[in-house]
């Protein structure tokens, strides 16, 4: 028998509230609050789809981040499906599942964050769902998007030679999770607040990715948000090339160099999973499982010094990381001057321990 559940605003009013507050968007013909959206895609233009979920306890924790924040980051894993295809933002559709923990202000909350996102970038809901769960909250974002007809990226048309590049400090997140959960209690608090504003409120490479579109020099695309060496396989894999990384290329600043201190520094005191040497540990974070959602990209090699400049005038990092190569191998070039295979080991819901 179901425990009751507390007295509070009913669906239809929780609802209501939440509807009330969403923008209305480009090409929506019919909005939310009937059975279904309807929308019109611009002529000549393909449909693309992405859809992903936010599951409490897997995705976040309520003790770091925010039911805004959990928006917000709903809405950049979408909007980072979009940027790796070259597509504009449009409709979305947001479908939440709540325990009895959640009153109906954090669901608002986080609702309003995530519309609020992609109206940053162009996009609206359209619609979605609410109900109750006996289980943890999950939120699930659907996102439609369009793109001229036949120019969407894809993770295919990569070419042996081509610039490997990555957009913005890949590792920033997992080093944001690593530091917060070292301690006890976890706490975002021992992490620094670059890296925190990075992983509450991650930058969208949506606008980056349409310019680069227009030169016509990006050959393929992948978004890196289960781990940079991961994300290269899956992106060579559908290429049919190999990869060749540069280690002393890996993009890191300074919070992320601050945050491989302070990780050095606890695992040479206790046995963890991570190394306690801060340069193994550094290259670690920026190339295993993470929850960045950048961009790499295969780029005409004669033509990275103009993307690089559009990136620059776009206030974007691109970092030229390493190229692709014939055959199907990843090798990372070490610092020292050495070359070793590269484990492509990223975030995998299924493997053992994740």
């Amino acid at each position: 028998m179901r425990e009751p559940r507390p007295a509070g605003p009913s669906e239809f009013a929780r609802i209501a509230a939440i509807v009330a507050a969403l923008p209305r968007g480009e090409g929506v013909v019919v909005g939310p609050g009937d059975d279904a959206a309807v929308v019109q895609p611009g002529e000549g233009r393909d449909l693309v789809a992405t859809c992903d979920a936010l599951i409490e306890g897997r995705h976040f924790r309520r003790d770091l981040v925010s039911p805004a924040e959990a928006g917000v980051r709903l809405a950049a894993a979408n909007l980072s499906d979009l940027a790796a295809m070259a597509a504009i933002p449009r409709w979305a559709l947001v479908s939440l599942a709540v325990p009895g923990g959640w009153s109906a202000a954090d669901c608002e909350a986080l609702e309003r964050a995530c519309a609020a996102a992609l109206a940053a970038e162009g996009a609206a809901v359209v619609g979605g769902n609410l109900a109750a769960t006996d289980g943890p909250l999950v939120a699930t974002l659907t996102l439609l998007g369009e793109v001229e007809r036949g120019r969407a990226w894809t993770r295919a048309g990569a070419r042996p030679g081509d610039a490997l590049a990555v957009t913005g400090v890949p590792g920033s997140a997992a080093a944001f999770l690593s530091l917060a959960l070292w301690g006890i209690p976890p706490s975002r608090a021992r992490v620094p607040e670059p890296l925190v504003a990075r992983f509450t409120s991650p930058p969208c490479r949506v606008r980056l990715a349409r310019a680069l579109a227009a030169t016509g020099a990006v050959r393929a695309a992948v978004d890196v948000s289960d781990g940079l060496a991961a994300d290269l396989a899956h992106l060579c894999r559908a290429s049919g090339t190999g990869a060749r990384l540069e280690e002393a290329l890996l993009p890191a600043d300074e919070p992320l160099r601050a945050a491989a201190r302070a990780l050095s520094a606890a695992a040479g005191q206790e046995r963890g999973p991570l190394p306690a040497a801060e340069g193994a540990l550094l290259t670690q974070l920026r190339l295993g499982p993470g929850d960045d959602y950048e961009l790499l990209l295969a780029i005409e090699p004669e033509t990275f010094a103009r993307c690089a400049g559009i990136a620059a005038a776009a206030g974007v990092p691109l970092t030229r990381i390493g190229e692709a190569t014939a055959g199907g191998a990843l090798e990372l070039r070490e610092r020292a001057g050495g070359t070793r295979p590269l484990e492509p080991r990223g975030w995998d819901h299924f493997a053992a321990g994740a």
